[in-house]
């Protein structure tokens, strides 16, 4: 793993900002503690830790702000970088035994026989001439179905049918959408680009789309949807009927149009919805959590931030910050937001200056003592009657402890997590 790569955690650029902070509370120093080495099987829940077909390892080095996870399994070696992507990774795995459980249910294996007869003309127009194929597609789904091209060239083996017949779009948008509703139903993001998952999806997927037979069917033989128990993929079931229905085109322009009816730039909603380091998946959470905040000042910044993510990782970061903020405002509802140095900070109608972040484990540290004067001497649209961090994970005991002293809340677990 390329860690020098990763996203930081954001509060670490901030508080490097105001180094000169750090020097002026000196006199209330306390000792600083080193990044643990946690244990999985102390931190985890058991079905975060171990299932039928991997087990995490249970060394978990700690860095910037994150856990660092290594998962041995039955389909190679994964590694997560922070609490929910391990969500993701392992609700991926169990989804592959799941998929492949499935050659044991006698209808789908007729499909599968089935889809050996059938002329792969969709497929073949995508193989030989991708770029023409698709060029009315926005660029923003290329991976996506060039993924599908690639994995059904694998199944394939390389097979030519000169009869090609039909619309190749049409047929690929079709077969995507077996692939979405499959994966939606395992729990899974459809759009994840762990190649191994995607490769298992389109196996079980193309029998399904070709011999002509439901997808709930195809699943008649896996034991209780085995994904959605250890699901990462939270939707709404608005949402997640989005996520199944539309194509990828269909989907960019439904979250184009919310994004104008929120006032959003139409310069930064094509940057957002163009950047190829956000999926749609992400890009709908983000568009529906921010529509939940109702008509605050700010929201057009924070498409504007997100835009410029350089990483996967980083647009998940601002997709949990999204998501924190909605929920923070469905209890007291947000009057505004705003950012410095890449970090997002709100307000509630109480005047409580909240700063939510994907955070895994926080010990405390010379960065966050300059972290907490620095979020004090922000300038809000009213003053700030208190300050309360929000994150996806838990502090020390002695952070917990340093920042009450500094009048400072904290809110853990603020998402769903692997966490005991």
């Amino acid at each position: 793993m390329k860690r020098t790569l990763i996203l930081i955690p954001v509060f670490i650029a901030f508080a490097a900002t105001f180094s000169l902070v750090a020097q002026d509370v000196a006199s209330t120093k306390s000792a600083f503690e080193p990044k643990p080495v946690l244990n999985a099987s102390e931190i985890l829940r058991p079905e975060y830790r171990k299932g039928f077909n991997f087990t995490v390892r249970d060394q978990v080095p700690t860095n910037a702000g994150w856990n660092y996870f290594t998962i041995d399994s039955d389909y190679g070696v994964f590694e997560a970088s922070g609490n929910m992507m391990l969500m993701r990774r392992v609700s991926e795995i169990a989804a592959i035994g799941a998929m492949r459980s499935m050659s044991e249910n006698k209808e789908f294996m007729n499909a599968v026989e089935k889809s050996a007869k059938v002329p792969l003309n969709a497929a073949q127009s995508v193989l030989n001439d991708p770029v023409n194929t698709i060029s009315s597609v926005p660029k923003g789904i290329f991976g996506f179905l060039s993924q599908t091209g690639q994995s059904v060239s694998d199944t394939l083996g390389g097979r030519k049918t000169p009869d090609a017949e039909g619309n190749a779009v049409e047929n690929i948008s079709g077969f995507s959408k077996v692939k979405r509703d499959l994966a939606i139903r395992l729990g899974v993001d459809p759009y994840s680009s762990n190649e191994t998952f995607q490769k298992e999806l389109t196996k079980a997927a193309w029998p399904i789309f070709l011999g002509n037979i439901t997808v709930q069917a195809g699943m008649s033989c896996v034991a209780g949807p085995a994904g959605k128990a250890l699901s990462a993929f939270n939707m709404t079931g608005e949402m997640e009927n989005s996520l199944r229905e539309l194509n990828p085109t269909q989907l960019r322009m439904k979250n184009l149009a919310s994004l104008a009816a929120m006032g959003i730039s139409k310069e930064d909603s094509n940057a957002f919805l163009d950047n190829l380091k956000i999926l749609p998946s992400s890009q709908t959470v983000i568009v529906n959590s921010l529509m939940q905040l109702g008509n605050i000042p700010g929201r057009n910044d924070f498409i504007h931030e997100v835009s410029g993510s350089d990483s996967e990782l980083m647009s998940f970061s601002y997709q949990y910050t999204a998501e924190m903020m909605a929920k923070l405002s469905s209890t007291s509802p947000l009057t505004a937001i705003t950012h410095t140095v890449h970090l997002t900070v709100c307000q509630n109608k109480d005047g409580t200056l909240l700063i939510p972040i994907e955070w895994d484990y926080a010990e405390w540290s010379p960065s966050l003592e300059a972290f907490v004067p620095a979020v004090k001497e922000l300038k809000m649209p009213t003053p700030a009657t208190g300050n309360s961090l929000v994150i996806t994970g838990v502090v020390s005991p002695t952070t917990a402890r340093e920042l009450a002293a500094r009048n400072m809340t904290v809110v853990v677990k603020a998402l769903p997590g692997p966490l005991k």
